[in-house]
């Protein structure tokens, strides 16, 4: 049986205000009669029927409170629409954009052109290609145009897999994306700085083969430019001949006229970027049904207007009716429920307005308006409260609130319960396409993590290292420092033991004892004697300190050795490792990008070479 209830209960105050009219209303009319009331009772012909109208009065304020307040006993399941415009924006990547003929070079104009396209294509869904010398899908079909302008920033030659220009494999993976998708139609937007004769073959060949446009936005000069790389070298061939990247404006304008598209050259000012959209061929609204179906309460009130147009008709003899409008408007009839007008409220529930909420975009007004949890985790997610869709879809089992509850939590930063719902949705529907490949992106994003914290741990290993042999080092100079003291303290005292012999020496020669005879020949045997002992106990002191340097510098030869050893073997490290030790945050989004590319490269065979690496 379906349950009885108020969709709007809060316009049921409204009959608060309403009784205090009728109640003023009566002690107006009372007190301001100006002919005695039982005159005014002998002068009219028929007794007053004041009581009665009031009586109507109250009767039709009541029935129109009732039918405002949204009375609804039964159920009904919209289906929901979505429009079916795609497109896809395909970025060339190849080393020519580093080409500076516009300034300051083609790359940084093709991003910025990129950017500011993707908010003004508000109809329908979106995807992302880069190529190079093959073209990879960066992101599929999606409305978020601020996820696209954040990996668009991110493209660079330097990630690129394979280089080269291959702009057919571009036009040929949009394509692909789109009938993934389902779709048989859509606009294919090409940002190119080259086209050749063979590449412009193949992409007439794929255009002709459905329903697909394809519009051009040129970038770059007839003249061309040379290529400067990110070290500051310039691109030569194998002859040694620098590289002068060309823009071939003929093959590229030919390639819009067959995909019936807008060709636009690259301008300073938008007007380039106002053009490909006016001309879109997606203009038009068209929408398809979806599956998916939205359960809504019906607001039943309406069956009570034709009782309340009854009980209006006696008053507009009396002008009532007027009168009550006109109070009705300066008392303000409007309830207080999420901003909702009672008018508004008569012809829409609560999810209806924070569907309309969320098609303004206004998320977290959406996400207040929301009854439904699913709708609600909804709003959520797009308004960046990632914990509260979580809470929302946690008590849910179906394959689509499984996949919202693993994008919440890969946004919110949990990739071990991201990965965990993908895999029940891959359970419950194995060809989960989108499924599949966020669950790729989120298992390359743990790889990083674990790469960088094992990174992490590395480096502060090294430098724990790195500090015990400084502070041995430190030792090992205090130690032979106090060796060279003692040995030096140990020469002076040897040099003033000798002194003093010499001078006692010299004393005895010259004051001979009195009490022995002098022998000349014996006192000069004596001192010569001593003076060899005491040139050989210096000899000896001296080897000893050369011996004790000569270990120091040994020493320091091994240290320095085995921090060279220690720097080379660093050097030896994969450069990409070397960079991901240097990004403060928990992934660097270009080398996510390249991870991601890598892999979609290893599911697909390598394209022929065309022999142009630019």
């Amino acid at each position: 049986m379906p349950s009885f209830e108020f969709l709007y209960p809060e316009a049921l105050l409204l009959l608060i205000p309403l009784a205090a009219i009728i109640v003023w209303l009566r002690s107006k009319v009372t007190n301001s009669q100006v002919i005695a009331s039982h005159l005014a009772t002998a002068m009219a012909d028929k007794p007053s029927n004041n009581k009665r109208h009031y009586g109507w009065v109250a009767l039709l304020g009541t029935i129109i409170t009732v039918s405002l307040a949204g009375p609804s006993f039964e159920k009904q399941a919209i289906p929901v629409s979505q429009s079916e415009h795609a497109r896809v924006l395909v970025l060339d990547m190849s080393r020519s954009v580093y080409a500076n003929d516009i300034k300051p070079t083609r790359l940084a104009q093709i991003k910025y052109k990129a950017q500011d396209l993707l908010p003004l294509l508000n109809q329908g869904q979106t995807g992302l290609v880069a190529y190079a010398g093959d073209a990879y899908t960066i992101s599929p079909l999606t409305t978020d145009s601020a996820t696209l302008s954040n990996l668009v920033q991110n493209l660079s030659p330097e990630i690129m897999p394979i280089q080269g220009a291959r702009a057919d494999l571009g036009v040929k993976q949009a394509i692909s994306i789109m009938k993934q998708a389902g779709l048989n139609q859509g606009e294919i937007l090409l940002f190119a700085d080259d086209l050749d004769t063979q590449e412009l073959e193949q992409i007439k060949a794929q255009l002709s083969e459905g329903n697909w446009t394809l519009s051009v936005l040129a970038f770059g000069t007839a003249a061309g430019a040379p290529i400067q790389l990110s070290d500051g070298s310039l691109l030569t061939t194998a002859n040694g001949k620098t590289v002068i990247a060309k823009t071939q404006l003929s093959n590229l304008r030919s390639a819009a006229r067959e995909g019936n598209g807008q060709f636009e050259r690259y301008r300073h000012d938008n007007q380039d970027i106002a053009n490909l959209v006016s001309e879109s061929s997606f203009d038009a609204v068209n929408t398809k049904v979806k599956g998916d179906e939205l359960e809504t309460k019906i607001n039943n009130g309406f069956w009570l207007l034709p009782f309340a147009l009854l009980c209006a008709l006696p008053l507009f003899r009396k002008g009532v009716i007027f009168s009550l409008v006109a109070m009705m408007f300066s008392f303000g009839l409007v309830p207080n429920h999420a901003q909702a007008s009672v008018l508004d409220s008569a012809f829409s529930n609560a999810n209806q307005r924070g569907y309309a909420s969320f098609q303004d975009k206004d998320y977290e007004l959406a996400s207040q308006e929301f009854q439904d949890t699913k709708w609600r985790a909804a709003a959520q997610y797009e308004s960046g409260d990632y914990e509260g869709a979580i809470n929302n879809l946690k008590g849910h089992s179906d394959t689509d609130s499984l996949y919202n509850l693993g994008n919440a939590y890969a946004q919110n930063g949990d990739l071990d319960q991201a990965i965990a719902s993908y895999q029940k949705v891959l359970q419950q529907q194995p060809e989960h396409a989108d499924a599949k490949y966020n669950l790729d992106i989120v298992q390359q994003q743990q790889q990083q993590q674990q790469q960088q914290q094992q990174q992490q741990q590395d480096s502060e290993s090294n430098s724990n290292q790195d500090q015990q042999n400084s502070e041995q080092q430190s030792k090992n100079n205090q130690s032979n420092k106090d060796k060279s003291d003692s040995s030096q303290s140990q020469q002076s005292e040897q040099s003033e033991q000798s002194e003093q012999s010499e001078q006692s020496q010299n004393n005895q020669q010259s004051q001979p004892s009195q009490s022995e005879p002098t022998d000349n020949e014996g006192k000069s045997s004596q001192s010569e004697n001593q003076k060899q002992e005491q040139q050989q106990a210096q000899n000896e002191q001296q080897a000893q300190a050369e011996t004790a340097a000569n270990e120091q510098e040994l020493n320091n030869d091994e240290e320095g050795e085995q921090h060279s050893a220690a720097l080379s073997q660093q050097q030896e490290v994969d450069p990409d490792i070397r960079k991901l030790e240097q990004v403060e945050s928990v992934r660097d989004p270009s080398y996510l990008l390249r991870t991601q590319m890598l892999l979609q490269a290893k599911d697909k065979a390598a394209p022929s070479s065309t022999g142009k690496d630019w």
